[in-house]
């Protein structure tokens, strides 16, 4: 048996989540068995709870879809190694102590790093990376945009940036909020203004309302805008002006399908790329607080904070 993070029903945290005990299965074919280290909160696990997301679990489930774990048993026609650092993907349930997973259902994460920023490589580091890729080329010298520079995906959108020599202009809230090094530009009226003359062909869009469509306006012809969150909970509006004449794209991007269509050899590329930033310190995904499986409410509680100042994780062990 080992202990899970657990819901039986969807709802308000609080209400259904449960910390229990689950049989410990054994291994079949093609899988292995994997002690969790950390897990983070992201806001995906929040909609699984609230049964918001885009893909739901069969309940009972066990949370979670990120963090780091180690291999500690595999079964036949498994070559990875004891020892193997994983993620393990949509659907399995990172929240527990250990788990079985198909091979096919876990990711291969570097060594070297600590296990904190291990954890968060997985999601938000790699969705700028994957953004930068499939929406390129894009090269040193081009300006790319974007809003919520403070969240973990702008942090790692700039420090992807700084290390290709590309310049990253950044739509806040008040001064203050950008990663150092990028263009700040605060939100108003004037903002479009001052982006428009960069010629950057690909915003990427985290908060959606008036934020959105000043990057809208802000993008050269045939520019891309690329949204992977709604930080401010509303409808996506755009310009006409930057549809037609700009001939702007408009679209979604969710890391978890990516993953399912891409190569696992790109997915290494990209996993050794974020480790090597984060070696050098050219990246760092701050942590709030550590807390036990046991107190996952009180982690919850704190993950929801506004201002919190980095991921809220949970310690498996």
């Amino acid at each position: 048996m080992a202990i899970a993070v657990r819901i039986h029903a969807h709802g308000a945290p609080a209400a259904v989540l449960r910390v229990e005990d689950v049989p410990t299965n054994d291994l079949k074919t093609g899988q292995v068995r994997v002690r969790m280290r950390l897990a983070p909160i992201n806001p995906a696990d929040l909609n699984v709870i609230e049964g918001t997301y885009g893909r739901l679990p069969t309940l009972p489930a066990t949370i979670g879809n990120e963090g780091v774990g180690e291999v500690i048993a595999i079964g036949a026609e498994v070559s990875w190694p004891i020892g193997t650092l994983v993620r393990p993907r949509d659907g399995v349930g990172s929240w527990c102590q250990e788990l079985v997973a198909d091979v096919a259902r876990c990711i291969r994460l570097p060594t070297g790093i600590p296990d904190d920023q291990a954890a968060q490589l997985a999601i938000n580091p790699a969705t700028a990376w994957a953004v930068l890729q499939e929406f390129g080329p894009i090269t040193a010298g081009d300006w790319v945009l974007c809003n919520a520079p403070g969240s973990a995906v702008g942090r790692s959108l700039a420090a992807l940036c700084s290390a290709r020599g590309v310049r990253l202009a950044c739509l806040v809230r008040r001064t203050g909020e950008a990663p150092e090094g990028c263009l700040e530009v605060v939100e108003g009226r004037e903002a479009a203004k001052t982006l428009k003359p960069l010629g950057a062909r690909l915003a990427l869009n985290q908060v959606g309302s008036d934020s959105a469509v000043t990057l809208a306006k802000s993008l050269a012809p045939l520019g891309s805008l690329v949204t992977i969150g709604a930080l401010a909970r509303q409808p996506l509006s755009l310009p006409n002006g930057a549809v037609i004449f700009g001939e702007l794209r408009c679209c979604g991007f969710w890391v978890s399908r990516w993953y399912e269509r891409i190569a696992p050899e790109l997915a290494d590329a990209m996993l050794a790329e974020l480790a090597s930033l984060v070696r050098n310190g050219v990246l760092q995904l701050p942590v709030a607080a550590t807390y036990p499986m046991s107190d996952v409410i009180a982690a919850v509680e704190h993950a929801q904070r506004t201002g919190r100042g980095g991921k809220v994780l949970l310690n498996c062990s």
